[in-house]
């Protein structure tokens, strides 16, 4: 009876180690990263919408679409006309790190998940679906 309690209780601790080991990985699915994201940033000389669409392609690898209207403002400070820029960038996610790299200037891209949040470097962009 006592060598079966210890056994069972040392199995319970080995799952319970390996859940925590588990839940600390920093890793998250492709669906929990896989969305749209928006920014808005306003400044002493324009006015910037950003939005990003991460797309899990296989594997580790995501395409990341990105959107930028922006209007540059004038020395009274009114918005000029709206300019539009679009860029398609593949990245390589790392689930030891938690972070994504985008493969041709090597942005850095991590996620709050359970906050919705998507980091680009300095700029954070709240998920929109």
């Amino acid at each position: 009876m006592e060598t079966t309690l210890k056994l069972n209780t040392a199995i319970i601790l080995l799952a319970l180690t390996a859940l925590f080991f588990g839940a600390c990985k920093g890793g998250h699915s492709p669906a929990a990263m896989a969305g749209t994201y928006a920014n808005h940033a306003a400044g002493e000389f324009s006015i910037a919408d950003d939005t990003l669409v991460v797309e899990h392609d296989q594997d580790q690898h995501y395409f990341i679409h990105r959107k930028t209207g922006y209007k540059v403002l004038d020395d009274k400070g009114k918005a000029g006309k709206l300019k539009l820029e679009a860029e398609e960038w593949k990245a390589v996610y790392d689930p030891n790190t938690g972070v994504m790299t985008e493969s041709r200037k090597g942005r850095v891209i991590s996620f709050e998940a359970s906050k919705g949040l998507l980091m680009l470097e300095n700029s954070s962009y709240r998920r929109i679906n």
